[in-house]
């Protein structure tokens, strides 16, 4: 059964090597399929790919299968032979596994003409790929010359994963060295990397068991160019002094200004130098294909990343790359939330409405039943046949001074019933006023509970509704299926004309005015109101969030040479606490609001209105009730005087 097998893969690599016609695999021995095995096994890899031939002698037949043998069984194998009409970029894909290549002489003219020319056109000699190159040292000229002389003139970047391996003619080993350029200015760097030898296998410097991250730490203080959007730069300041100013007019564009400062921590890190270039907005999609602001400097090259934090939107990933999360921003509805939320008067508040109807009909139950008790009173106290004096007057003042707990004088009623009427009815009055007062009052030494705590009570409420004139607030509003937000925008925001669509400045100010709910970035919100309302008013702010915090980022271009050093860096600044030590320095303090638990209460004319207009109208019926007074008794009058003549 092995010995089938065997023959099988003997015919499956025959069968290969006659269908590249001229690759002549063949020639590439045994040892530089084993340094390729061990290359391979270092690298973690398990793709794999032959770039032509060398010009070695021909190996050991058998050996050299047994080796192919190995590799065809635990890596995924490919060839390309460097010629005319080949095309070497069709080899790979977008996000195509990282794959290591052989290149078995890399000072040859057909790897130099159709695969390193094709590889830094396209941008291959990046960490994407592992290059693993094979070549001869000369005595005349030392191997970092060689090596500088054939892949100088090629576009290395500074994440290139290219190892070259030097044989002298006389030595059984080959030298490794690690090949990168730290930008295009620069000249190649060439780094003793380690050694391979038949019998101690792929040895590496310590260094180089590291990440490589940290050995091209240092960019030797060279100028990288960052973008961002100044939205609120006051007129007449300098951008840089603006930007990088984290003492002053922090309410101004504050998520760049704060991203900027971990960016000064980066150039610092890496030794290198930062430009910025501005532009007014972070990026739209024209409708010529091309964009604007911070994301057109990065498409066009123009810049090598934004400093500024850009939302993830899908529309974007097509066109720049990402790097972890640098920003968290939260966007929600904020507002200074009713000290009573209902519209009913204050007074009617600690009895709900089934109560006070009860209490109403008590009321009316108890006169009408103290109505025959009046009437009965009079009879035993006065002579029989004489008529009495409007009971139910009577009556109604008696009920008035019983349930203000006021009582009438003992000595008008004789009948035990009616004392125990009275006497009922003073007991109840006693319990509702002392239990409505003991409410009141705590109401206003207490916080009362808020209602409005979700998207669909405030959609209910009587407060008006309002938005930042900013891109992602339409994009928010607009582009969803969640019928209430579109509710919210359609018939809330848009109601009135013009709709309530205003810059932050101004939604500040109707919210310091109160009844005003309005959807910004919540930090920058912050500060305005932090300088306009004081602690007590500060302390009624409400939020309402019914989307998850956006999430913000650096860009890059596709396949930017600078991926692995951002990433690393914000990384690494989130890790030790840079990033969240930097975030609560930009954050507003809040009060502690249970400090104004024993404060002084007061009622506002808002709530006590509804006692004043009471007064007011029956100060009004009374008037009124006056004047028909005076007129019907001015109608009397001519009908009395000639009787008074007489």
């Amino acid at each position: 059964m092995i010995k089938l097998q065997v023959k099988i893969i003997l015919w499956i690599f025959i069968i290969s090597a006659t269908l590249l016609r001229g690759a002549q695999i063949e020639n590439i021995n045994s040892n530089e399929l084993l340094a390729f095995e061990d290359f391979l096994r270092a690298q973690h890899l398990k793709h794999a790919l032959l770039l032509g031939s060398g010009l070695q002698p021909r190996p050991n037949c058998t050996e050299q299968i047994e080796n192919y043998k190995r590799l065809f069984a635990n890596y995924r194998m490919q060839f390309f032979t460097p010629k005319k009409g080949a095309q070497f970029r069709e080899l790979f894909y977008y996000a195509a596994p990282r794959t290591a290549l052989l290149v078995p002489a890399f000072g040859d003219e057909h790897i130099k003409r159709w695969v390193y020319e094709a590889a830094s056109r396209e941008g291959f000699f990046n960490n994407s790929q592992a290059w693993l190159m094979l070549g001869y040292s000369h005595t005349s000229r030392s191997d970092e010359q060689i090596i500088m002389q054939h892949l100088s003139a090629y576009n290395i970047n500074i994440d290139a994963d290219i190892t070259v391996a030097m044989r002298s003619a006389q030595a059984k080993n080959w030298m490794l060295y690690d090949v990168y350029r730290v930008a295009p200015q620069m000249p190649l760097s060439v780094e003793v990397k380690g050694h391979w030898s038949r019998a101690g296998g792929y040895q590496l410097r310590a260094s180089y068991r590291d990440s490589w991250m940290r050995r091209r730490i240092n960019l030797h203080n060279i100028t990288l160019i960052g973008s961002t959007a100044l939205i609120e730069k006051p007129a007449g300041m300098d951008d840089v002094s603006y930007l990088s100013n984290d003492r002053e007019l922090l309410q101004l564009d504050p998520m760049q200004r704060k991203t900027y400062q971990l960016f000064l921590l980066m150039a610092r890190m890496y030794n290198m130098s930062l430009e910025v270039r501005f532009r007014k907005t972070w990026g739209q999609l024209l409708p010529n294909g091309s964009w604007s602001g911070v994301m057109g400097h990065i498409i066009s090259g123009e810049a090598d990343f934004a400093i500024c934090p850009i939302r993830f939107v899908t529309e974007r990933h097509r066109y720049i790359q990402y790097t972890p999360a640098l920003h968290t921003q939260f966007i929600h509805f904020l507002f200074r939330h009713p000290r009573h939320n209902s519209i009913r008067n204050i007074f009617f508040e600690p009895l709900s409405t089934e109560v006070w109807w009860c209490v109403l009909f008590l009321m009316v139950g108890s006169g009408l039943l103290l109505v025959l008790h009046v009437r009965q009173e009079r009879r035993l106290q006065q002579p029989v046949g004489q008529a009495i004096d409007r009971p139910v007057s009577f009556v109604w003042f008696i009920m008035l001074e019983t349930y203000l707990q006021q009582g009438p004088a003992t000595n008008q009623f004789q009948l035990q019933s009616t004392r125990l009427l009275i006497s009922a009815s003073c007991i109840f009055s006693f319990m509702l006023m002392q239990f409505y007062g003991a409410f009141i009052v705590g109401s206003l030494l207490s916080d009362m509970p808020r209602s409005i705590v979700n998207l669909q009570a405030l959609f209910e409420s009587e407060l008006e509704i309002g938005m930042e004139d900013i891109a992602y607030n339409f994009e928010l509003f607009t582009n969803t299926s969640n019928q209430l937000v579109r509710d919210v925008y359609s018939h809330r925001i848009c109601r009135n004309r013009p709709p309530n669509i205003l810059s932050i400045e101004e939604g500040a100010q109707r919210i310091k005015r109160g009844g005003f709910a309005f959807h910004t970035a919540i930090d920058r919100l912050y500060r305005l109101l932090n300088e306009l309302l004081d602690e007590r008013l500060f302390c009624e702010l409400q939020e309402i969030m019914f989307s998850p915090p956006y999430l913000g980022a650096s860009i890059m271009p596709k396949n930017s040479p600078w991926r692995e050093h951002l990433n690393f860096a914000i990384l690494y600044m989130g890790e030790t606490g840079l990033i969240g030590y930097n975030d609560r320095i930009w954050t507003v303090h809040r009060p502690d609001c249970t400090l104004f638990k024993d404060s002084e209460v007061e009622v506002d004319l808002k709530h006590f209105a509804p006692a004043l207009f009471t007064l007011i109208l029956a100060m009004l019926v009374s008037a009124s009730v006056f004047m028909l007074e005076l007129f019907f008794s001015w109608l009397k009058a001519p009908t009395k005087k000639p009787a008074a003549r007489e």
